[in-house]
Parts: C-alpha cells; structure tokens; sequence
C-alpha cells in the first residue's frame, strides 16, 4: 500500500509538471504572437459636460465592468479636512436624490452583489460588475449620485463613526502602526501626500456637513472624472446611456494641478529612529520615487524590482536566503502617483547587535548598481514578467478596465496601456545607472532604524 501511494503520488507530480510545462509553453507562445496587451476594441467619447467615456467591447459572459474613476484623493485635502476623501468614498453609499435609501441595498436588490471603491492619494474609484441587462440602472445611480448626492449631518456622523472604527481597528495591527506613526515623519509640510489616506482621527470625528458639501461641489464633477466600460457591449449604445444620464450634469471649474511642491531630492525625513512594541527590528529605507508617467519612472520601476521586491532580487538573494542577515524585504506605500513622493523599503531582522552590517551591505549592492547599472538579463526577465501578467490578466474585465484606467489617469489616454511595454523594453542598463545615481546615492536615501521599545 506504501508503494502504491507513493507511485500514485509520483504520476500524480508528473501529470502536474508536464501541465505546467503546457501553460507556460501557451504562454510564451501567446506572448511571441501578441501585438498588443489586449486585442479588444477600445472606443473613447467626450461628453460635452468634459465626461471621458472609455468603452472596451470585450467578449464575455453577460456580465460588464463599469467603472467610475474621480481626480480626487487625499492629495486634495487640506489641514482641518484630513481622511475627507476617504469619507467620501462612504457617504456616496447613503443614497442619492433618485434613490433615497441606501444604494448598497438598491444594488443588492437588482443582482449587483459585485461592487465597491477605493480611495488613494490620487483618486476615488467606484466599481460594478453587473449583468449587462442591468447596466442602464448602474448609469442611473452613478450619475444621480454624481449629481444628487445627499448630505446631512445625520448621515455623516453615522458615517465617520464607522470611518473612525476603521482607523482605530487599523492601528491594533502592530505593523499597520508603525506605519501610521511612521508617516508622519516622512513628508514635508506643504506636500501632497503630506498625510496618509485615512486622514486625522481628530479631523475624522469632527467632519461637518458643509465640510462635505463643499469637498462634494469641488471635486465629484463630469469634468473631474471619467468612466470605463468593459464587455460583451457595443460602445454606440454605450455612449447613448452616458449622453442619458450624465450628459445633463453641468460641469464645474477645472481643478488645476498642484504647484511649488516640495523638493523630495532635498528634503529630510523628520526623525531617523523609532520603537514598536513588536520583537523585531525593521531598517526602513526612504528611498524618492518619480512621478507616475514621467521618462525615468520605467527605469526605476525596473531598478526597484531588480534591487529590492522580486523574489530573486539583488538584496533578497544575498541578505535573505544566501546570508540568513534578514527575515525579508517588504515595500511598504509603493504605488505609482502623480507627484514625486517616497517609497519605503522594510528589512526585517532578529533585533540584535551587529544588524548595522546589513546596512552596510545594502549600500555596497545599491552602489555596485549605481557604478555598473543591471544586467540586461534582469530587464528582460521584468519585461517577461510583465508581458505574462498582462496576458493572464487580460481575460478578466476589471484587469482590463484598470489598464486603460491608470492610462487614462495619468496620461489622459487610455491607449497607453498598449504601449506599456514597448517603453520597459525601451530601458537599458546604461538608463538604469542614470536613475540608480540620481535616486539611490547615499544622499537621496534616508534611514530610519525602527526597534523594540522594551
């Protein structure tokens, strides 16, 4: 019976090495054949009001994603308002002029179950898969409570209650508080992303009604956003349901983008030392990232990924699995943005004298880059790494539709997401140097040594 189950067991090996040899065979083969990142067509319209209405007729099942993306995060906040943003992305649950009650129930109650948003530092995302036999009543809501939103003060402090349980239960995390504290001392005053998305306990709990009309009048209009549909829809039909129901909403101002940002690549981090009540000991390194979309922002994403993140990374095969010197390497707030801002970069080791070595031994491989850049191999291999993902994430509707709207976002051109990777492929090692200097030198990179405070 032993040898049996282990007969069994090896077939078993067998049959799963041969079908993954098969997907990726598929795969490579797809990649070598592919001329874009995805073959649907993407039709574009612009409502007279400045909406963009981006339509991708993607086969599929009866189902379509419809997406609403606002100009709108946390950057946009000012001192006294902090988390508002955030608390937006909940009050526009509470229900419009046409749908009075909760629009929670109102989706539930048409087979919505899929739907929800997300606040960033940048933008407030609202999101539905629906049955397509359903989509003229998505419109519907989506554009009364662009509109006709309600707002009273009832409803918000309902809302905040909820918004600061969600804070306060953030910080029972041990690791989610450290990185709460540790923000504060990363920005300079006068930064967009001076404070963290979830904004000021003491602002959260006193938000007014004005507050929120106000930020709501601001910020939640047509030319300040734009839509995306992704399915089995033909774009004209689509475009009569946007005309419908969002054409009539009036625009407001343009919101014009920030100036006289502070200087990152001058800037100091406001402590260099802190302590958790944890037993472990991180190395935060505070490294400046280029805004999302700008020339060098392909090349350090490619820097970051060979030095730091992959798995086979620079550092985490020499400190982590060859040298035993750390647990890991985590980045903690990476995520593309309109303005330049700080990526952090955890090392987590046993506390214990002698952990400055690996300080020092970051610093010999981040200099080693900066003296002789990165193998062509390493691009390559994120290069492949990228094409296979999108490729995967092709199939599925919301994948699609976050591809065309980071292009939209930050390039105001969805069809950018089909000349992604034709720019990381356009990286060179000798590019690499050039980033690797201006972002990385012992300079630009700040330390902050984070230990048990027992």
């Amino acid at each position: 019976m032993k040898n049996l189950k282990l007969k069994v067991q090896k077939n078993l090996r067998n049959v799963s090495i041969n079908y993954l040899s098969l997907v990726l065979v598929g795969i490579l083969f797809l990649l070598s054949n592919q001329a874009k990142a995805f073959e649907y067509p993407v039709k574009i319209k612009v409502l007279s009001n400045g909406l963009k209405v981006i339509v991708c007729e993607k086969p599929g099942n009866g189902f379509v994603q419809s997406e609403i993306w606002y100009r709108v995060g946390s950057k946009d906040e000012t001192p006294g308002n902090r988390g508002l943003a955030h608390m937006f992305e909940h009050m526009m649950f509470k229900g419009s002029k046409k749908y009075p009650t909760s629009l929670i129930d109102k989706m539930q109650d048409i087979g919505i179950s899929n739907f929800n948003a997300y606040t960033s530092y940048d933008r407030t995302v609202y999101y539905e898969y629906a049955p397509l036999n359903y989509l003229d009543t998505v419109f519907s809501i989506e554009a009364d409570r662009m509109e006709n939103l309600m707002i009273s003060q009832e409803m918000l402090n309902t809302e905040r209650q909820v918004v600061a349980e969600e804070y306060s239960n953030g910080r029972n995390n041990w690791y989610q508080k450290m990185n709460d504290d540790r923000y504060k001392f990363l920005y300079p005053e006068g930064h967009p992303y001076e404070v963290d998305v979830i904004g000021e306990f003491n602002d959260i709990v006193n938000f007014t009604a004005a507050q929120c009309q106000k930020f709501y009048d601001n910020f939640y209009s047509p030319n300040n956003a734009f839509m995306i549909v992704v399915g089995d829809v033909q774009s004209d039909k689509i475009f009569e349901l946007a005309e419908k129901y969002f054409g009539p909403i009036k625009k407001q101002l343009d919101i014009k983008p920030k100036t006289n940002i502070p200087d990152l690549l001058t800037s100091k981090v406001k402590q260099n030392e802190m302590g958790i009540d944890f037993p472990i000991q991180i190395y935060s390194f505070i490294i400046p990232c280029p805004a999302a979309g700008s020339e060098e922002s392909k090349a350090f994403e490619i820097l970051i990924s060979s030095l730091f993140t992959s798995q086979n990374s620079i550092l985490n095969e020499r400190i982590v699995n060859k040298e035993r010197l750390a647990y890991g390497i985590n980045s903690a707030g990476a995520e593309q943005m309109s303005y330049t801002n700080y990526m952090v970069m955890d090392v987590f080791m046993s506390p214990m004298p002698g952990n400055i070595k690996v300080k020092k031994e970051i610093r010999d491989e981040i200099n080693k880059v900066i003296a002789n850049g990165i193998d062509q191999s390493k691009i390559d291999q994120y290069v492949r790494a990228i094409e296979s993902g999108n490729l995967l994430n092709s199939y599925e509707p919301n994948s699609v539709a976050y591809r065309l709207g980071v292009a939209e976002f930050f390039f105001h051109d969805p069809l950018e997401a089909d000349k992604d990777i034709e720019g990381y492929k356009k990286v060179s090692p000798e590019e690499i140097k050039v980033v690797a200097a201006k972002y990385l030198s012992e300079e630009q990179i700040q330390f902050i040594n984070i230990k048990p405070s027992f």
